[in-house]
């Protein structure tokens, strides 16, 4: 007993020592963090609010860091190509991903199906830096001046008008399903590979409207290419106090997206706070601020353990709407 004993205490000890070198390498690396360039996978198309976004935060944030970020759109699957290389990477701190709404959708679809390959729980959150509303866009010389005229005649014509989006279930889509749930509403869906190409299409007039973002639509509606009939929020935006919110017009089809940072799960700590220290100050930067404010979306700043909580709550709504989805189309 006292040999199986001795056997016992050595093995402990050899664990306890292997388990102090490993914090402590790991603390040293994090000290030197960041060595080299830092990459963020965006997993959708380059062109729409997401990758505007990402790539603000990703030229303002080498100012911090002292080390290039680059941004690298992996497409496919509805993000969940991207997602899913952003969660088995490297927890090293130097592969990130571009978190957000988008995510939500993507993995709150698998769930639905029944599917779990992986889930928020894979996924450390920096925070986010914005929460954006989607808008209701129409091509500019559309013949709808109101929501109220769009709302008349998709009544009357239930499953002629069509709308575009980023993608299948994901942030660009689901909130023209909630418009149109709320309200009785049929539209035809034509998705598209990023909110880019949907915005193009609309633009081009092959589809009816969309429903976009600021950061990526707003420009569009001052240079006349679009008309914007809604927000879906609870309030006006600054860059276009004109357009009326869904709430004001009785509404009940309120949709937000929020974008941040995501890192792999069991990232060292002490690297986590690094990035999360840096997001705090980039979401204060002049540059940064101007990059989102000047197209018309607004920074809207959530710490980690804020983003956090409004992800689980968002992901339990989403899931309860992509699991109707799934339910009605299994009726038709």
């Amino acid at each position: 007993m006292k040999k199986i004993a001795r056997v016992m205490k050595e093995i402990f000890s050899m664990l306890s020592a292997a388990g102090l070198l490993v914090f402590l390498v790991s603390s040293a690396l994090a000290a030197d963090y960041p060595t080299r360039a830092i990459t963020i996978i965006n997993p959708f198309a380059p062109g729409g609010s997401p990758d505007l976004q990402c790539r603000a935060f990703a030229a303002v944030a080498e100012k911090f860091l002292g080390k290039p970020m680059a941004v690298v759109n992996k497409v496919g699957a509805t993000g969940m190509v991207g997602f899913l290389a952003g969660a088995q990477a490297a927890p090293d701190g130097y592969t990130l991903t571009l978190g957000g709404t988008t995510t939500t959708c993507a993995l709150e679809w698998e769930a639905a199906n029944g599917r779990k390959t992986i889930t928020r729980q894979d996924f450390i959150p920096l925070g986010a830096f914005t929460r954006s509303p989607a808008m209701i866009v129409t091509y500019y010389d559309s013949p709808w001046k109101t929501l109220t005229d769009f709302i008349k005649d998709a009544k009357a014509k239930p499953g002629f008008f069509a709308f575009s989006s980023g993608g299948l279930n994901g942030g660009s889509h689901l909130p023209a399903e909630v418009f149109a749930k709320v309200l009785g509403l049929k539209f035809r869906h034509v998705p598209f590979n990023g909110g880019g190409p949907a915005l193009t299409a609309l633009v081009g007039k092959h589809v009816d409207f969309a429903t976009q973002y600021p950061l990526s639509s707003l420009p569009l509606v001052e240079g006349k290419k679009l008309r914007a009939l809604a927000i879906l929020g609870d309030k006006r935006l600054k860059k276009a106090p004109e357009v009326p919110t869904i709430k004001e017009l009785g509404i009940d089809a309120e949709f937000y997206m929020w974008n941040g940072i995501l890192a792999p799960k069991n990232t060292p700590a002490e690297i986590v706070e690094k990035l999360r220290e840096v997001k705090r100050k980039v979401v204060q930067e002049p540059a940064f601020i101007e990059a989102i404010e000047k197209p018309g979306d607004e920074v809207r700043y959530m710490t980690a353990e804020e983003t956090s909580r409004f992800w689980e709550k968002e992901s339990e709504m989403i899931l309860k709407i992509l699991t109707q989805l799934i339910k009605d189309a299994s009726t038709k």
